[in-house]
């Protein structure tokens, strides 16, 4: 698919392209950026400004983006990164910035992984991503994924991709709009590049096994949300520390996943249950999949708890990288259990009922 094209020259950008300036805008940042004392509309502020950019020796470049005949006059990487992730300091130190930005993902599956995708990226994270779905937007997905209704019936990852590009030009993508499957999911995950993180928000449970199976052999960390209602399940499985830890947390026998094509409905029904747990189904999301062929048509998601999906996955990412102590194990992010003042009570019980 198409890159974005970066130039030094103006006169290289293809002819009759829409320009946007943003380099006179981003060294005045930078003077504010390096000069933490000063603050915008201060007057002792005023002359030092003028002679900084005054004398401004930073060279532009222009970033042009084929797919909307778009070229933005911008500062070059290292400082456009630098302003990026200004206001990141010190919640992110920037020696954990830099690794956070070193560390390699892949993310397969584009829906609750669109967030995920979006949350990396807003937060400087990883330079290096592999992303890939095989699916086309369509109308009803815009409740959750970051997508226009222009972007209806193009290719997931494809979307994806240029909303990267469109925030970091500098991110080496590699994108894989063919999806994944049980011929190149090895490939995805270990082939250059190899990753550091594998992040699994696939609907198909014969591939998440497979890609645990290979993760596992391979010492690489496995993350998964889901979008649960207004909660999000979140899983952790640290292969890369207990290269020994059953997959999917020990709740199947691995001899069961190695034939999951082999398995009937019923049996496939039996087993994605012992998988996600009943037990963390919220009563509107239990009853919402009872209802599903009925007067539901598909598994119901939202776009904030997607979101809220994301930011704990680009957490995760930051810490693993970085080394912090996050476990193996299931957790569960409850809106309703840190919001509503009925959570737990009788009142609470007697509704689920």
């Amino acid at each position: 698919m198409d890159k974005p094209c970066i130039y030094s020259r103006k006169e290289d950008i293809p002819p009759g392209a829409q320009f946007i300036d943003a380099f006179e805008r981003g060294l005045m940042e930078l003077f504010y950026v390096n000069n933490p004392n000063l603050k915008k509309g201060m007057p002792e502020g005023e002359k030092p400004l003028r002679k900084f950019m005054l004398d401004n020796n930073h060279r532009d470049i222009w970033i042009y983006y084929p797919w909307n005949h778009k070229a933005v006059r911008c500062v070059p990487e290292d400082l456009y990164y630098k302003l990026r992730t200004a206001r990141n300091k010190n919640i992110i130190t920037e020696d954990e910035q830099i690794i956070y930005r070193n560390a390699k993902v892949g993310i397969a599956g584009l829906s609750v992984g669109s967030a995920i995708l979006s949350a990396l990226v807003m937060s400087g994270g990883p330079k290096v991503l592999k992303i890939a779905d095989f699916d086309l937007i369509e109308i009803t997905n815009l409740n959750r994924i970051n997508a226009k209704l222009t972007d209806v019936g193009m290719n997931k990852t494809v979307v994806s991709a240029r909303e990267v590009w469109e925030l970091d030009p500098f991110a080496e993508l590699h994108v894989w709009d063919s999806g994944v499957n049980k011929e190149n999911l090895e490939d995805f995950i270990l082939g250059e590049p190899k990753i550091d993180i594998f992040i699994d928000e696939m609907d198909s449970l014969s591939l998440k096994a497979l890609a645990r199976f290979i993760c596992k052999k391979a010492r690489i960390p496995v993350l998964m949300a889901t979008d649960n209602g207004d909660e999000v399940l979140l899983d952790i499985e640290r292969f890369d520390l207990e290269p020994d830890r059953a997959i999917f947390h020990g709740l199947v026998n691995e001899e069961e996943l190695m034939d999951i094509g082999k398995i009937n409905y019923q049996e496939w029904l039996k087993l994605v249950s012992r998988i996600v747990g009943p037990e963390y189904l919220p009563d509107n999301m239990r009853k919402s999949l009872l209802a599903i062929g009925d007067t539901l048509s598909a598994i119901p998601q939202l776009g904030p708890t997607a979101s809220m999906a994301g930011a704990a996955i680009a957490y995760l990412v930051r810490k693993i990288a970085n080394k912090e102590d996050m476990r193996s194990g299931r957790y569960v992010i409850s809106l309703e259990e840190k919001l509503s003042h009925v959570y737990g009570s009788a009142e609470h019980h007697k509704k689920e009922q």
